[in-house]
């Protein structure tokens, strides 16, 4: 609404100052004339830098609006040491109270991923998975540094927790993840045990790197990032893919949110959330 209002105002001082600059025409000559001409070139200048301004504070407003989605509970916003912090500069904590069948899950997990309605872009480039994207309280990555970093401290367990379009909720848990560093191109390294209702889509990736559209670090042919745009650790191509392109219905091609063991090849999930936690001693 602001934005066509300055339009329309920017529109009638248009329409005045040609009338008026017609109008002196016949009486202003030289001098005068150029430098009433002078003015009004620049004030112009100045309106449609004040329009581009609007326009790119708007923009930036429906991206944020876009990142944060839907309202979704948590337990705390934690912030990331300086060093390798994302661009959201803090992770989530969510809080697990109980999954069917999932003994000794209870508690608070680091959410490093989370889809639940398309509203976040996941086609992105290296750099923004390398850093993060998207909103802690919204659809987000945390960024392959940050989860390296984390990962690092120790033991670490993999907790997945998929929703289909039909409303059940399937987990995978894997009690030893891990991933190398950005030279090593985030790769895979262990997953450990795997436990839950989902199956065991994700131990086919162990060994694979990080591959986004714009950086080919897979073992097919093609790019696979680019092939089902986003970026996962893929293989040749994946058994499980939850980073792919936000389909808003189960049916579907070989696109959306992929746990082949539960979705098979053709058959979107409505929503994912991937997170890590130390591991407690046996």
């Amino acid at each position: 609404m602001l934005l066509a209002t300055v339009f329309i105002v920017f529109g009638a001082v248009q329409i005045t100052h040609r009338q008026q600059l017609l109008a002196a025409s016949v009486d202003l000559q030289g001098f005068h004339f150029e430098l009433l001409l002078t003015h009004l070139t620049e004030m112009e200048n100045r309106l449609q830098a004040t329009l581009a301004e609007i326009a790119q504070n708007q923009s930036q407003q429906l991206e944020q609006l876009c990142g944060l989605g839907e309202p979704r509970p948590f337990s705390a916003a934690v912030k990331l040491p300086a060093a390798g912090r994302p661009r959201s500069n803090s992770y989530r904590l969510e809080k697990i109270a109980e999954l069917t069948g999932g003994k000794n899950l209870a508690g608070d997990w680091i959410l490093f991923q989370e889809r639940f309605n398309g509203s976040l872009n996941f086609n992105r480039t290296w750099d923004d998975y390398r850093v993060g994207f998207g909103n802690p309280l919204g659809e987000h990555w945390l960024g392959l540094r940050a989860l390296e970093q984390l990962l690092a401290k120790g033991p670490h367990e993999l907790l997945i927790v998929m929703e289909s379009f039909k409303g059940t909720t399937v987990y995978a848990h894997y009690d030893a993840f891990s991933i190398g560093t950005e030279r090593e191109k985030y790769a895979i390294k262990t997953v450990g045990k795997y436990a839950g209702t989902a199956g065991d889509s994700l131990s086919f990736h162990v060994g694979s790197k990080f591959t986004t559209y714009d950086q080919d670090n897979d073992e097919h042919g093609l790019n696979c990032g680019a092939q089902y745009g986003g970026g996962w650790w893929f293989k040749d191509c994946y058994s499980c893919f939850l980073n792919g392109i936000y389909v808003p219905t189960s049916q579907g091609s070989e696109m959306g949110l992929i746990w082949f063991t539960y979705t098979g090849a053709f058959q979107s999930l409505k929503a994912s959330k991937m997170m890590i936690r130390l591991r407690s001693a046996p």
